[in-house]
């Protein structure tokens, strides 16, 4: 659970920092606010690599940033 919330808590400031809301990361990636809610609260157990990996593309970072693969 510690790193679904590390993660989560990467996607909401790098989210912030990009100045979108949460239901604009939804809709720019086709799913619903709800889910990124739970991804940013760690409600989800496993993220996909591919949704992470589109999460990295929008919010324009490294996905190893957001996989707490790297600190960069």
């Amino acid at each position: 659970m510690a790193n679904n919330l590390e993660i989560g808590k990467r996607i909401r400031l790098c989210r912030e920092e990009k100045g979108m809301t949460q239901g604009e990361l939804g809709v720019s990636l086709g799913l619903n606010k709800s889910t990124i809610q739970r991804y940013e609260t760690g409600q989800v157990a496993r993220i996909k690599l591919p949704v992470l990996d589109a999460i990295a593309t929008e919010l324009n970072v490294n996905p190893d940033y957001l996989a707490l693969k790297t600190d960069d």
